[in-house]
């Protein structure tokens, strides 16, 4: 049997996303999806609206690449775009454009799942989730453990460029499976960047907690430091 290779090294294997998620319902998103140019027309005033939603090489233009169905849901149709600009290693930057009604995954529909979701948010249980809703209990858990699945900074900043100058950083007290914990906040621009529990209160505790924003930074732009650090 092969031997695993551990190490003490932290390595990071998040990789961002190649999902660009619009604004869209799903059958207005159905409707365009098979019209090269009724899709464009669609997505050129996405990315003048919404810019922030799109890599920053987008401007240099895109091609429309193809259409994938899906196992998990067959109905859905997602299509893909590739980037005319290539990446730091030469390699070609192809995205697939998702509108918000579907779920990241394809593991549901938004307006089925966000009720149930809500309620998990006051402890409501599993089973009584799969009770009312459906489904099944790992289901759910699934479903709402995912949420950590992506780089907060990668999915609300995107470009290296945006990354803020000045930030706010804070603990919050929670309670953690009845002992007391605290949520590692970092923030900026009216918006939260990073949210990491610590244990403790510690220098150790909160440093690995603050870590996790500024491990996400630095994949989005190596050797970020910002002006300003304001702490309670």
């Amino acid at each position: 049997m092969p031997q695993r290779k551990c190490n003490r090294t932290r390595a990071d294997v998040t990789r961002p996303t190649k999902r660009i998620t619009v604004p869209m319902d799903f059958e207005t998103y159905q409707a365009i999806v098979g019209s090269p140019k009724a899709f464009r027309h669609e997505l050129d005033a996405m990315i003048q609206r919404f810019p922030e939603l799109f890599p920053a090489a987008i401007a240099e233009g895109y091609t429309l690449h193809d259409i994938r169905a899906s196992t998990k849901m067959p109905e859905v149709r997602l299509r893909r775009i590739k980037l005319k600009a290539r990446d730091e290693q030469g390699k070609a930057r192809v995205f697939t454009i998702a509108p918000s009604a579907v779920m990241p995954y394809l593991t549901g529909y938004t307006d089925e799942v966000e009720k149930p979701l809500f309620l998990r948010r006051f402890g409501v249980p599993f089973w009584a989730l799969t009770y009312v809703f459906g489904r099944n209990d790992p289901y759910w858990y699934r479903l709402t453990s995912h949420f950590g699945g992506y780089d907060l900074v990668h999915t609300t900043v995107r470009e290296a460029e945006r990354l803020p100058e000045h930030l706010l950083a804070d603990e919050k007290h929670v309670r953690f499976n009845g002992e007391k914990a605290y949520i590692a906040t970092t923030v900026a621009g009216d918006c939260v960047l990073g949210a990491s529990v610590a244990l403790a209160a510690d220098t150790d505790s909160l440093t690995e907690a603050y870590g996790h924003f500024k491990r996400e930074a630095e994949r989005l732009q190596p050797g970020y430091a910002p002006r300003t650090v304001n702490t309670d």
